[in-house]
């Protein structure tokens, strides 16, 4: 027990340690491309448009939309939510409504304090909808931000005007001067300090995050303007451990923004090949316009069909007939998160046929408006008829859901092999009803039968699946503790690691039945047999040859290292970029069961070859993931040349 008390401080020391060393805000506290994130408006500026006053109103959606998902994280993003309503009172984002209500008599922020609580308890944390940019002569705060030059100016000393909105004429916030002055700090530390919660949520949602108005009277730049909110994306991190997401994506904010709520929107489209960027790093939701069975245009590229998208649910509609948000949940987020838990290994385009292939041997493609995805080579999706793993729970769970309402037959994936009966339920918003139990599976399949609109769970026989437990919840399956890098050694590995096992790119490989070493996602080059240079690394102890070889992925790709119980490990990875090719990584250190990152470091500049040495227990893997930074560059593909065990 004391071994692990040491091991958890050292892997909390390793962690501070690899966050100051990356040059932007990675790695993140939440994973959003593992949390459904959607939005609810509280209130908007004037009567006749939304108005949610009743937080436990509120509260019932949030309770809906956990039973849909199943217990699934939630962030739920609250629009609204400040005095007069939507888009009042800025620049500064606060006070809370005062008109808001909850039971027990409570108004304004005690009622919006109870609201955050109650909706924990259905797997679902709270944050705000802000916005950084806009301000209001009708604040209270407009003589603060006018008399310290915090409001853009233009040459000749004129406020630089943003959009109306409801009405209202708005202003850009100079950002620069703002927070030079420590008066964006001082906006920022009002709000959490109100509302402290937000730390536990770790996010805070910034609104058009694209517009970075530039500031001529003070010679501010567009630029200079979008390099404050990086400050801002660092300073929530190190001081709150709260990570920044945005309406749109911006991809000079790599790195430092983890998901855009509005993803893909005409002109504010990333244009990145999403073979590029992976999930965790950067993720998305999708435009207000949801699909077009809601009468509304569809402007999700391609793109965003085949790697999946999640759902934003601002409209009004979802909260009202809640089961039009199940049937979105169903269509996108299922499969979306499903696939963001994959490796992107190729993506192709032949006319209007888009086809991308993950590990798991899963294959999303779309074509004349119509997703499919199968495993290898069943279907489990269909447009609106999907069969998908609900992965987030502790015990086996399928949800299988049908638009229209037809027979068909699915096929089990592997991890059923052994489940011979099973029990089938109907998920309502509001319910879970037992329709069939002990259902025989034969042949690894199951054929149903379903009405309209049905969305069923299938769990093995005998589950108890109202009780709810995510993955989540579990302990970790592995520890970390990180022991620091050694660029010296370079190819000259006997002696010095190894004496307990190794796997040589192009080389020998030696381990005992206690060490389970595997590798998704990597394809083996060789780049030069038997080389003179020391920065390759000798095939075997015998030290009669050399290899420059390396495990290599266009992407990212996973060392799985499964120790037996109570085995400890020293763990050492060899990483040479033997072409000089400006490879930049993430070497991440991951739960495989939740994809937690439990430590994790960036590096750059191993021509000449570096050891990263770990210790390890149970069952880990590392995630080597192609990284741009300080600037949208071009580096080498992830790649690592040789994995050493030693005591």
């Amino acid at each position: 027990m004391r071994y692990l008390f040491t091991l958890l401080a050292s892997l909390l020391l390793a962690n501070a340690i690899s966050a100051q060393e990356l040059p932007t805000a990675y790695p993140f506290g939440k994973d959003l491309s593992q949390t459904m994130t959607y939005k609810v408006m509280l209130r908007c500026a004037t009567p006749d448009q939304v108005s949610n006053l009743d937080l436990s109103a509120v509260l019932k959606y949030i309770r809906q939309l956990d039973n849909i998902t199943r217990g699934l994280p939630k962030i739920v993003i609250f629009g609204g939510y400040q005095q007069d309503g939507h888009d009042h009172q800025y620049p500064w984002w606060l006070p809370a409504d005062s008109t808001l209500f909850a039971p027990g008599r409570l108004k304004g922020k005690p009622a919006l304090d109870w609201l955050m609580r109650e909706a924990a308890k259905y797997h679902t944390h709270c944050t705000f909808h802000v916005n950084p940019f806009d301000a209001y002569m009708e604040s209270p705060e407009w003589n603060l931000y006018a008399k310290n030059n915090l409001i853009c100016k233009d040459k000749d000393g004129s406020f630089v005007k943003g959009q109306k909105w409801w009405g209202r004429q708005s202003y850009f916030v100079d950002l620069v001067n703002e927070w030079n002055t420590g008066i964006g700090k001082q906006r920022i530390d009002a709000l959490i300090k109100a509302f402290p919660q937000l730390q536990e949520t770790g996010v805070l949602y910034f609104d058009n995050i694209t517009q970075y108005p530039a500031s001529p009277y003070f010679n501010h730049t567009s630029d200079g303007q979008r390099n404050i909110i990086k400050k801002i994306a660092l300073y929530l991190k190190n001081k709150y451990s709260i990570q920044l997401i945005a309406e749109y994506g911006d991809k000079q904010l790599y790195g430092y923004l983890s998901q855009g709520i509005t993803w893909d929107w005409g002109e504010y489209s990333l244009g990145i090949n999403p073979m590029e960027i992976p999930p965790y790093l950067m993720c998305g939701g999708r435009d207000i316009a949801h699909d077009k069975l809601l009468g509304q245009r569809l402007d999700i590229k391609p793109t965003l069909q085949v790697f999946g998208s999640s759902v934003q649910f601002e409209d009004i509609q979802f909260q009202h007939f809640p089961e039009r948000a199940q049937r979105e949940f169903a269509h996108h987020t299922l499969a979306y998160f499903n696939l963001n838990r994959l490796l992107r290994e190729k993506y192709t385009v032949d006319k209007d046929a888009y086809t991308a292939y993950f590990s798991d041997n899963i294959v999303s493609s779309y074509k004349d408006s119509l997703q499919t995805i199968t495993q290898n080579g069943h279907l489990i999706k269909s447009g609106y008829d999907v069969f998908m793993p609900v992965y987030w729970l502790d015990h086996p769970e399928i949800m299988c859901y049908s638009l229209s309402g037809k027979m068909r037959t699915w096929v089990f994936p592997k991890s059923w092999n052994k489940v011979g009966t099973a029990d089938i339920y109907l998920i309502k918003p509001d319910t879970v009803l037992l329709q069939e139990t002990s259902r025989s599976i034969k042949d690894h399949s199951i054929t149903l039968k379903m009405n309209a609109g049905d969305c069923l769970s299938i769990v093995p026989h005998g589950t108890a699946i109202n009780h709810i437990r995510t993955i989540y919840q579990l302990p970790v399956s592995g520890m970390v503790a990180f022991n620091g890098a050694d660029r010296k050694t370079k190819g000259n590995w006997v002696g010095s690691y190894g004496k307990k096992g190794y796997d040589i790119a192009g080389g020998q490989r030696r381990l005992t039945s206690q060490i389970n070493l595997r590798y998704i996602g990597s394809n083996l080059e060789t780049w030069a047999s038997m080389p003179a240079d020391d920065r390759a690394l000798y095939t075997s102890p015998k030290k009669y040859n050399r290899v420059a070889a390396g495990n290599t992925a266009i992407l990212h790709e996973l060392i799985d290292i499964n120790l037996s119980r109570h085995l400890q490990k020293k763990v050492t990875l060899y990483i040479l970029d033997w072409q000089h090719q400006h490879r930049q990584m993430l070497v991440d250190v991951i739960d495989p069961n939740t994809k937690k990152v439990l430590q994790s470091n960036v590096i750059s500049n191993f021509d000449s070859g570096v050891y990263l040495n770990y210790t390890l227990t149970g069952h880990v893997q590392f995630r080597l993931t192609r990284f741009f930074y300080e600037g949208y560059k071009d580096p080498g593909y992830p790649t690592f040349s040789g994995v050493f065990f030693d005591n």
